[in-house]
């Protein structure tokens, strides 16, 4: 069984992973609101915490270990590229993620600014009252009084949200469509517009797809699926400790790093040096014959 599809076409395994990954949603939602259903408070934060501990852990964890499973007959380590990372490549990863925050930010606010065409006016509100809620229920996740919940907010909405996120999207669905499409660039750009896509966020859709290409790319030229996984945990750490919600009390911090951001200069400033940092670890670590 493992690696039966190794041999099939790249259209094949998408299929195949569609297939695990939606099996693996219905177990995921399937399990977390019975969960909610009998602890019986579902707008608890430690419940909510709980339950989406349980979604992260099948859904993303889930589907990515086994479909490598019957994708690649390599050991997993090899198969999704595991093995210990290059620590310049994890620091080159977290300062290129901090590094294009500031045109993150502007992109942010642009995205949020722009409508679809009048015939879609009722999904446009579908998709803003969906935000709210999403929005809503981050609130009161973050909003923490004690150091459990905080390190519990870390622990599921940082390293198991980009352990797993990773996982899925760059170890599996990447390579997958990297062979379909015989371009390593199609295959990191098309990721990043699914990655973007499955968080059903339309006024987020754009700098989370360019996050999800930084991802990618980093992914590609470090050779070790650890270097996105820790780029990708500190940028979701970040929203932890950056929120004005956090033990109840402004974060004097956040201001000042907004004011920053939604500067043009700290966004170019930015851009050229998550450039160079990619070149960095492109010209250290990446290989023709390993992509």
């Amino acid at each position: 069984m493992k690696g039966s599809f190794e041999g099939s076409a790249a259209f094949t395994k998408l299929l195949f992973l569609a297939l695990v990954v939606v099996v693996c949603m219905l177990a995921a939602f399937g399990v977390s609101s019975v969960y909610l259903l009998c602890v019986g408070d579902a707008s608890s934060p430690a419940h909510l915490r709980t339950a989406l501990f349980l979604q992260n852990s099948l859904l993303f964890v889930g589907s990515a270990l086994a479909a490598q499973y019957f994708l690649w007959e390599a050991p997993l380590a090899d198969a999704l590229r595991l093995h210990c990372p290059p620590p310049g490549g994890v620091l080159l990863g977290i300062l290129a993620m901090f590094s294009l925050s500031p045109f993150v930010d502007l992109l942010a606010v642009w995205n949020e600014g722009l409508h679809l065409p009048e015939a879609l006016r009722a999904l446009e509100q579908w998709m803003v009252e969906s935000e709210r809620q999403a929005a809503e229920v981050t609130a009161r996740l973050l909003d923490v009084s004690s150091w459990g919940e905080f390190w519990g907010n870390v622990l599921v909405m940082a390293v198991l949200a980009g352990v797993g996120e990773e996982l899925l999207f760059r170890g599996v669905l990447q390579r997958v469509i990297v062979q379909g499409t015989r371009s390593v660039h199609a295959g990191v750009w098309l990721t990043a517009v699914l990655f973007s896509a499955v968080h059903l966020q339309f006024f987020g859709f754009v700098p989370r797809m360019v996050l999800g290409a930084l991802l990618g790319y980093l992914f590609v030229w470090s050779r070790n699926l650890w270097v996105p996984v820790a780029a990708h945990v500190f940028n979701n750490l970040c929203v932890i400790l950056f929120t004005p919600v956090a033990f109840n009390e402004g974060v004097k911090a956040v201001e000042a790093v907004r004011s920053a951001e939604s500067n043009a200069g700290y966004a170019v400033a930015g851009v050229l040096l998550a450039a160079a940092c990619l070149y960095v670890l492109r010209k250290r670590y990446f290989s023709p014959a390993d992509s």
